[in-house]
């Protein structure tokens, strides 16, 4: 019932936009070069208050996947979409990952992923009706093609909304007053254009009220030029406001019954009850919607900031109005990017440090990876600052963690070691994590609210930090034993490299065990205090389980000689693979008490990295017992 009502909904937006954008506002001619007043603007909306910057990244990352456009940011995309959105409906920025959509709807003459509002506007109607056919259906009966249906609407609806969020604010034919007459008793400009805003008409149409009641009792055919003209203009007023209704951004804080709730223009408009700081705020949004158009960046800047400063002036204090600077710093560095970026330098670097083996290429790796780690640790460090939480929240934030806590074990086995392989073994995990973390950044806001069941940093810093550290051991062990094996063509396991790569994956196997044990009891305790029992044989619990019962099965084959250290890197090897169905694969079952961590669309990536580390540990393990026993020979 409730995907139906939300269904509805949409159409309602989609059928809106539509004829919004078949009116919009002609093409800007200059542009507007400096967004930053803009981009500090606050919005609510998840939850939590957040810049505008950051609201526009997480609707241009819902519609295309990416957090720019054709190499604009996302906050200028938006202003174009929000203030322009003629031109908008032609960006081609609404992702499409299944064909037969297109097939389903007539369009499978479009090629591509990605495509605009003008392009999948023939089909919304017919998309429309299959969204709410499968709608109809429970999520986990829904097809993957059902549920693209359902998510491509959504997105065109969200993409109309925000076309016609500032629609109060731009000229329009509808409000032509041509009655010099009106226009006097208005307060308009005799000499000014006809076309007016909504808004425009609106702040001045109180003073009319009692007039366009008397009129509602007067047969037309009596009314004069100047009457018939007022009272159109307010019958316009009328279905305009009940006709854009629920509309984004929430960008206005109104105080009602002791709480603070946050609302968009157009609803705060249709409460009626604008006091004068909210009507010069209004005024001040539509300054900065018209210089946007006529490209005056100035005065576009000066309304922006005006806004702002109003806003956090009536707001409640909050996180998110105190660190809403710090916010925007973080999202114009992106810290992860240029950590990935550099680990990867740092990753080409460390092959050669393990290929020459030369303490220069080796100290050139390490200082390469502890550059790597500076925008990293720091973008953590924010994102606990802007949250007031500890680094993990939700799934993608795990990534991030557990990415830094292999880098920092690579140090360790660099400290001790210096043989490049600490090196090596903490620039190809913090490239690869951070790699794949993208995959889970376009899911939703990762800076979000904490739903009520993670809702104690207490646990955060204690559970589930203990269980990614101990993610973070038996993965860097996974790559230790990756080398080993390679190493192994080479080498035979009385080789200094190798002994000190058995060492490595020991030592990492070890710690790994006694971080997923620590946390798995941690979380025992935890589960005690908010469910009422130690341990439900939950997925996400078996899990844990898998990675304390394979890392104790490696160590006791090994004490016991079933396996040697070939044997022992390649269950760390396939350690790896039992991490990933611990940490992603159980949220793909989408049952049991650890719904957050629920995620859809990895199962082609998890099952493609198995298949991988399947096809490695099971050709090189094969070849590197040959090699072993032709060097004894």
């Amino acid at each position: 019932m409730r995907n139906m009502t939300q269904i509805a909904h949409f159409a309602r937006v989609v059928g809106a936009a539509s004829v919004l954008l078949a009116l919009a506002a002609a093409p800007a001619g200059a542009q507007v070069s400096d967004y930053d007043a803009f981009s500090r603007i606050p919005v609510q909306d998840g939850g939590r208050i957040m810049p505008m910057d950051t609201y526009a990244r997480l609707r241009l990352l819902q519609f295309s996947g990416r957090s720019t456009y054709q190499g604009m940011p996302a906050v200028e995309w938006l202003a174009r979409l929000i203030f322009d959105p003629n031109a908008a409906q032609t960006d081609r920025v609404v992702l499409v990952n299944n064909s037969e959509l297109l097939e389903a709807i007539g369009l499978d003459h479009l090629r591509g992923r990605r495509f605009s509002y003008a392009e999948l506007r023939p089909g919304l109607e017919k998309l429309g009706e299959l969204a709410r056919a499968a709608a109809e259906h429970k999520s986990e009966d829904r097809t993957p093609l059902e549920r693209e249906f359902i998510r491509v609407y959504q997105n065109l609806s969200a993409f109309g909304a925000l076309a016609a969020s500032f629609r109060f604010a731009l000229p329009h034919p509808d409000f032509a007053v041509t009655n010099p007459a009106l226009r006097a008793r208005l307060g308009l400009p005799p000499d000014g254009t006809n076309a007016h805003s909504f808004l425009d008409i609106y702040l001045r149409a109180g003073a009319t009220a009692a007039e366009v009641q008397r009129l509602a009792a007067v047969p037309p055919e009596e009314w004069s030029p100047e009457e018939s003209e007022l009272f159109t203009l307010t019958s316009t007023l009328f279905n305009w406001n009940r006709y854009y209704k629920g509309l984004p951004i929430a960008l206005m804080p109104v105080s009602a019954h002791g709480t603070e709730q946050w609302v968009s223009p157009w609803d705060h408009l249709a409460l009626g009850r604008l006091d004068e700081d909210s009507r010069r705020e209004l005024v001040r949004l539509q300054d900065m919607a018209r210089a946007w158009l006529e490209g005056r960046t100035v005065d576009f800047k000066l309304a922006a900031q005006d806004v702002a400063r109003s806003v956090r002036a009536r707001a409640q204090e909050s996180r998110g109005l105190r660190y809403l600077d710090l916010e925007v710093l973080y999202n114009r560095l992106n810290p992860f990017l240029r950590a990935q970026m550099l680990y990867g330098i740092g990753f080409l670097v460390s092959l050669a440090a393990l290929w020459r083996g030369t303490p220069a290429w080796r100290r050139a790796a390490i200082a390469a990876v502890a550059i790597a780690m500076i925008p990293h640790t720091l973008g953590l460090i924010w994102r606990m600052q802007i949250m007031g939480r500890p680094p993990m929240t939700n799934l993608y934030s795990t990534f991030l963690f557990v990415s830094w806590a292999c880098v920092l074990l690579g140090f360790v086995v660099e400290w001790f070691q210096r043989n490049g392989l600490g090196g090596f073994l903490g620039a190809a995990a913090g490239l690869l994590l951070l790699t794949v973390s993208k995959r889970f950044e376009i899911q939703g806001d990762t800076l979000g609210v904490v739903i009520a069941v993670l809702d104690s940093n207490f646990w955060l810093s204690t559970h589930v930090v203990a269980i990614t550290v101990g993610y973070a051991g038996v993965l860097a062990a996974g790559i230790a034993g990756h080398v080993y094996l390679i190493q192994a063509l080479k080498w035979p396991a009385s080789h200094p490299r190798q002994r000190a790569a058995q060492r490595a994956i020991y030592g990492l196997l070890a710690f790994g065990l006694i971080f997923s044990f620590l946390g798995t009891m941690l979380g025992g305790v935890w589960a005690d205090q908010s469910w009422g029992r130690f341990w439900g044989w939950d997925p996400k619990e078996n899990g844990a389980l898998l990675i304390v019962l394979w890392c104790a099965i490696l160590f006791h084959a090994r004490w016991a000689g079933m396996i040697g250290p070939i044997g022992l890197a390649a269950g760390s090897v396939l350690g790896i693979i039992v991490v990933l169905f611990a940490w992603i694969g159980v949220n793909l079952l989408g049952v049991g008490l650890h719904s957050y961590g629920f995620t859809t669309g990895a199962a082609a990536g998890l099952w493609a990295a198995v298949i991988a580390e399947l096809l490695f540990a099971g050709v090189l393990t094969p070849l590197a017992r040959r090699r072993e026993v032709a060097a004894r020979a």
